[in-house]
């Protein structure tokens, strides 16, 4: 037996999980059905264990393969961009991209991001869809979605890289605080208006904690007097005098600064906090592309808080 896989079979294998058929698969990769489904089989093969599950005309990765998939996924995006530093070193990247948010990611956490890439590379342009949808990668024609989850993403044979955490720092304006008074507790956050995102059940269920005391942990749950997926939105609410409304913490301290909100609750802190994370689909990478994912990744992680 082979001490070593043949890289083709691998990236056959990887582009049938991509594009969930093994005809679109052969497109893809520039071959018959039958030169990928005899790459897949030799594949499976050598590894002793099945990865593609074939029912009809669909071809669904089992559990082994996408986790075989995520794996080599990495390693590929290695392969591919030591051999495109030597390829393409004098090219610049350019073209579009695709990218997907969620509102709220989009304005508080990418927006200042975004701005800084276009400078750096002018001959990228970005087309931003922000939606509380989840798009497909293949059908919507989207190169990278940011998405934020509690825990664990669900596997999906995606790269998903981890960039930092996000927690919600609790504002309102000055005129509203003299107005309405500040909360001392949380339970006290249930006489204010609150300006939340929409949340499932209509109300946001908020862990709070003192500052370094995790055994004092507080659950509130809050009905918003104004709900809407865009915190631009609600931070405006908020600076108006509308109430009360969730910062993340990367733009908190600046909004601080300006005065036109304050920190309420400042003696808290969240006890929960979710995880943003930048996903796109394995294989060889454009130049483009690979420019977004480095910049993307050391803009939080080169020099950056990792907290959101």
């Amino acid at each position: 037996m082979e001490t070593s896989v043949k890289l083709r079979d691998v990236r056959a294998f990887c582009s049938v999980v991509d594009h969930g058929s093994i005809t679109a698969a052969a497109r893809a990769v520039g071959e018959t059905k039958g030169a990928v489904s005899r790459r897949v089989a030799r594949l499976e093969q050598h590894l002793r264990a099945a990865l593609i599950h074939r029912v009809g005309g669909r071809a669904q990765p089992t559990a082994e393969g996408l986790a075989y998939r995520k794996t080599v996924g990495e390693a590929l995006e290695l392969l591919d961009a030591a051999s495109d530093s030597l390829h393409d070193r004098d090219a610049s990247p350019q073209g579009q991209l695709r990218i997907t948010a969620l509102p709220g990611i989009g304005t508080d956490v990418l927006a200042t991001r975004l701005g800084q890439f276009l400078e750096r590379y002018p001959k990228i342009s970005l087309h931003v869809v922000l939606t509380q949808d989840v798009l497909s990668f293949r059908d919507d024609r989207i190169d990278f979605a940011f998405r934020a989850a509690s825990g664990q993403l669900p596997d999906s044979g995606h790269i998903a890289h981890r960039l930092g955490l996000m927690a919600p720092t609790l504002a309102a304006s000055p005129s509203y605080i003299a107005r309405h008074g500040a909360p001392t507790e949380p339970a006290e956050l249930h006489q204010h208006r609150m300006l939340i995102p929409p949340v499932r059940g209509g109300m946001m269920t908020l862990p709070l904690q003192p500052v370094g005391e995790p055994d004092r942990l507080q659950v509130v749950q809050l009905e918003g007097a104004l709900v809407s997926y865009d915190l631009g939105l609600l931070r405006e609410a908020a600076v108006a005098g509308g109430g009360i409304v969730p910062l993340l913490g990367a733009n908190a301290a600046q909004i601080f600064e300006s005065g036109e909100l304050v920190p309420v609750l400042s003696g808290w802190e969240a006890a929960a906090r979710g995880t943003v994370y930048m996903i796109h689909p394995g294989g060889p990478m454009s130049p483009k592309a690979r420019a977004f994912r480095d910049f993307m990744k050391a803009s939080f992680h080169g020099g950056m808080r990792p907290q959101l």
